[in-house]
C-alpha cells in the first residue's frame, strides 16, 4: 500500500511541477467536452476518483470495474450542473456466463444561452445545446485481472450545428492483494469528428488510480487516489476516503488537486432493502456555484 500511494503522490507532484497559469497549449483541441464530466455521486464525493470507484456507473469511467459488481442493478441520477446545465444518466448492469455487461446513456442540456453577432446590451436570440452518449460495455475477470471495454455513440447539437461520433473506452483493474486494487483506463479512443466544417479530435484521456481498504475497530474504511490527463488540458488528481461504520451507511470526503474550479468534496451513501442512495456535495470556485449530486440504485 505504501509503495502504491507513493507512486500516486509522485505522479501528482510531477504533474504540478509542469502546471502553470497559462492557457494549456491544446486547449479547445478536443470535441465533446461533456465526456470529461464524471457521473455518480460516490466517486464525486471522494475527490472525483471514478477510475477506481465507478461502481454501477463504471461503463462511463472504467468498464473493468463492472466485474466487481455483485449481481445486476439499475442506477440512475440527475443533477443541476454548473450554471443552467442539467445532467441525467441511466445504467443497467447484468451478468451472463461469467461476463458482466452494462447498457446506459447520459444526457446534458443547456438552454437559454444568449446569441449575439456583435457587442450589444440585449441578445438577438437565445439557443440551446444538447449532448448525449449511448454506451454498451462488457467486463470479465481473469484471475487477478479485470478487463473491460465500452463502445459508445456520441452526439452533440449546439443551436443549428450538430456532430456525431463513435468512441471506445478500455479499462483494467488488478487485485494484487485482498486489501488493494489498482486501476487504469484509456477513454474516448476514436477518429476525428466534424463540427461546423472543422475537424476535432476526441478528448482522449488516460486515468490511473488505486484503492486500499482495511478494517477498523468499528466498521471499515477505504482510501483512494486518481491521476488523470485529458488531451486538451493539464493533469489533475483526486483523493478520497470512505468510512462505513454501519452496513447501511457510508461517510465520504475528498479533495481535487490541480483543478481550477473545485477542491474539497463530501458526501454519504445509504442502502437498505436492495436500494442505494448516494449524495455528493461538490463546491466550485469563481462563483460558479455548488453542485449537489444524487444517484439512486436498485439491485436486481
Amino acid at each position: 500500500m505504501t509503495k502504491t500511494l507513493c507512486l500516486l503522490l509522485a505522479a501528482v507532484l510531477f504533474s504540478q511541477l509542469h502546471a502553470s497559469d497559462d492557457v494549456y497549449r491544446d486547449a479547445g483541441a478536443g470535441a465533446y467536452s461533456f465526456l470529461k464530466i464524471d457521473l455518480g455521486a460516490r466517486a464525486a464525493a471522494m475527490g472525483g476518483t471514478g477510475v477506481i470507484n465507478g461502481s454501477a456507473l463504471a461503463l462511463f469511467t472504467n468498464p473493468a470495474l463492472l466485474s466487481s459488481l455483485d449481481g445486476g442493478c439499475i442506477t440512475a441520477g440527475h443533477n443541476q450542473w454548473l450554471g443552467d446545465a442539467s445532467q441525467s444518466y441511466l445504467a443497467w448492469s447484468f451478468q451472463r456466463s461469467g461476463i458482466t455487461a452494462s447498457l446506459g446513456g447520459r444526457f446534458l442540456s443547456v438552454s437559454g444561452m444568449e446569441r449575439r453577432d456583435e457587442a450589444t446590451s440585449e441578445p438577438m436570440d437565445t439557443f440551446s445545446a444538447l449532448d448525449m452518449s449511448i454506451h454498451a460495455a462488457a467486463a470479465v475477470r481473469l484471475g487477478m485481472w479485470d478487463l473491460g471495454l465500452t463502445l459508445k455513440f456520441i452526439r452533440e447539437k449546439i443551436w443549428l450545428e450538430s456532430s456525431s461520433g463513435l468512441a471506445l473506452d478500455a479499462g483494467v483493474v488488478l487485485h494484487p492483494a485482498p486489501w488493494l486494487d489498482l486501476a487504469a483506463a484509456l477513454q474516448h479512443i476514436g477518429p476525428k469528428v466534424t463540427m461546423t466544417d472543422s475537424e476535432y479530435r476526441l478528448p482522449l484521456t488516460w486515468r490511473i488510480g488505486a484503492s486500499s481498504s482495511f478494517d477498523l475497530p468499528v466498521g471499515r474504511a477505504a482510501i483512494s487516489g486518481e491521476v488523470r490527463k485529458p488531451l486538451d488540458n493539464r493533469p489533475s488528481a483526486g483523493a478520497g476516503v470512505e468510512y462505513s461504520p454501519l452496513q447501511w451507511l457510508s461517510i465520504r470526503g475528498g479533495m481535487r488537486f490541480m483543478d481550477d474550479t473545485s477542491d474539497l468534496t463530501a458526501g454519504a451513501g445509504f442502502s437498505t432493502g436492495g436500494w442505494t442512495l448516494d449524495y455528493a456535495f461538490v463546491p466550485a470556485d469563481y462563483s460558479l456555484g455548488t453542485v449537489h449530486r444524487f444517484t439512486l440504485g436498485r439491485s436486481l
